[in-house]
């Protein structure tokens, strides 16, 4: 699950790339939904698209998210998000990724970010109901500031540790961690630390409880904007 709502940039797909099956095309969508009322009545709503096709030694992974929390009287997050990823596989150890990612976060004033990267996956351990990846991918960003209009060219190495685990098919766990420090200047970094726990309900359907940390060295030019971000949620997951 992506991220949004000023969470950072890291599209966790592994969940799509752990399920190991003979079909070509495989689909799942995330959705969460929140009304509350305090001082004023607050709805939020989140929905993630993720659609992987296979081929022989050919992979295609996309996804797509979108993020809304408003009131009566006010919008206070709008977020979305482009991910496509192609991956060609070599042997059972080790495969080439290669990806483009299209972003824009109002809470964390992020007018534009493209992103492409390119770089190898390695499959440590992928004994059955574990496994373990890890990718160091070199990774270019354009990225333009929503209010201030900089605009930054960046090259970055994205490298990434994931695991999963998966008990007697009836829940999921999945981890993933990213570092991506800049190339000219290791002290402008970033890193995000995502877990999913995914609890069966049917052949289809599950319930999702997510948490996610972030942080970032250098954001936007705005005291207001933290670099430590978090967030905790739970929704349901539907995939055929």
């Amino acid at each position: 699950m992506f991220a949004l709502g000023g969470q950072g940039q890291i599209v966790n797909i592994e969940q799509l790339r752990f399920r190991q099956d003979s079909s070509a095309w495989l689909f799942q969508d995330d959705l969460s939904f929140d009304i509350f009322k305090n001082t004023q009545e607050v709805i939020d709503i989140e929905n993630q698209f993720l659609l992987r096709y296979q081929k022989a030694r050919h992979q295609v992974l996309f996804s797509n998210g979108l993020h809304f929390n408003f009131s009566n009287q006010v919008d206070f997050a709008q977020s979305a998000y482009l991910h496509l990823r192609y991956v060609q596989r070599w042997n059972k150890w080790w495969e080439m990724e290669y990806f483009s990612q299209a972003q824009a976060d109002r809470p964390l004033k992020i007018e534009r970010r493209l992103l492409y990267g390119f770089g190898p996956r390695f499959g440590v351990d992928q004994k059955g109901d574990f496994q373990f990846h890890t990718g160091h991918l070199i990774m270019y960003e354009d990225d333009l500031e929503r209010e201030t209009g900089i605009r930054h060219f960046d090259w970055r190495l994205s490298s990434y540790v994931s695991l999963m685990w998966k008990f007697k098919d009836r829940f999921l766990w999945t981890s993933v961690t990213y570092y991506q420090p800049r190339f000219t200047d290791w002290s402008d970094w970033r890193m995000s630390m995502q877990n999913q726990l995914a609890f069966k309900l049917g052949e289809h359907w599950a319930f999702t409880v997510s948490a996610q940390l972030n942080y970032d060295a250098r954001p936007v030019v705005d005291p207001q904007i933290p670099g430590l971000t978090y967030k905790i949620e739970n929704g349901l997951q539907v995939r055929f």
